[in-house]
């Protein structure tokens, strides 16, 4: 049998994403504000959680009309108090930080995992780390500083469709109108090795979601390509510099529950 043709509107759209990719890389820049990301056809719209907000993901939802309990102490490794744990300075850099946030958050993330899977409800999202996936020699990771790195990620268990989360850490702390190069390069690079994949060749959108540590401040980031441009939709930061269960809750189930929604197969 043959292997199936690439489009040429596809073949075009791979091309863009990987010149955007190798003019980022070129800049040899840590962070992009809003006004550099504006001239490399980079749209930046702001994106809320909120699944009754107009401003909601456009290609990932939330699962629906569960009644999955909220976890308590005992379900996970007990509370996380951010700050109020610091014992040793040493340990107080965002990578650090981050290290730390991660634990409670994986935490939450397992309770889910397995609650939904009791409660009846099927589990969408295979979560693995990177060198168990497709995405082990996309060059997720850069280890010299500011460092960065992917903890885990998750594609779809079952049907084929190019949605892809990933849970990033960076060694630096965005602000509110800056993309970090180690949040936008790994997006690029995610969609990057998806739309090189056969069994996605008619796949024209390679929608990623992002779950962005840095220090005491994470961020979740819908990406796509769009027409020309690509466009990144960060949320507003969560902190948890004292602790702060409701984001983890929603943090983790957005990340190991839910649906991918819209059409992948047309050019957004």
């Amino acid at each position: 049998m043959s292997p199936m043709l690439e489009a040429p509107a596809r073949r075009q759209m791979r091309a863009a994403l990987r010149d955007l990719a190798l003019k980022i890389k070129s800049l040899r820049v840590d962070e992009l504000d809003l006004q550099l990301l504006e001239k490399l056809n980079i749209r930046v719209n702001l994106m809320s959680l909120d699944e009754a907000s107009p401003h909601k993901p456009s290609y990932f939802a939330p699962l629906k009309d569960h009644a999955i309990p909220d976890p308590k102490d005992d379900d996970l490794d007990g509370p996380y108090n951010g700050l109020n744990e610091e014992t040793e300075p040493a340990f107080t850099s965002p990578i650090d930080r981050a290290y730390a946030v991660d634990i409670h958050f994986s935490s939450y993330i397992t309770y889910y995992s397995m609650k939904a899977d009791r409660e009846g409800y099927r589990t969408t999202w295979f979560s693995k780390c990177v060198g168990d996936s497709p995405f082990e020699k996309s060059s997720l990771y850069k280890y010299e500083q500011p460092e960065f790195g992917c903890y885990r990620i998750a594609e779809l268990n079952g049907p084929t469709r190019p949605h892809v989360k990933a849970v990033m850490y960076n060694n630096l702390v965005a602000t509110d109108s800056t993309i970090l190069f180690g949040e936008l390069m790994p997006i690029l690079r995610i969609m990057l090795t998806q739309l090189r994949r056969q069994k996605f060749i008619h796949e024209m959108v390679s929608p990623v979601l992002i779950f962005s540590l840095m220090g005491l401040q994470a961020r979740v980031i819908e990406a796509f390509f769009h027409g020309e441009n690509l466009v990144l939709r960060p949320t507003k930061m969560y902190d948890f510099s004292h602790g702060n269960s409701d984001a983890f809750k929603s943090l983790a189930q957005w990340y190991i529950l839910g649906e991918p929604i819209g059409d992948t197969t047309q050019a957004s």
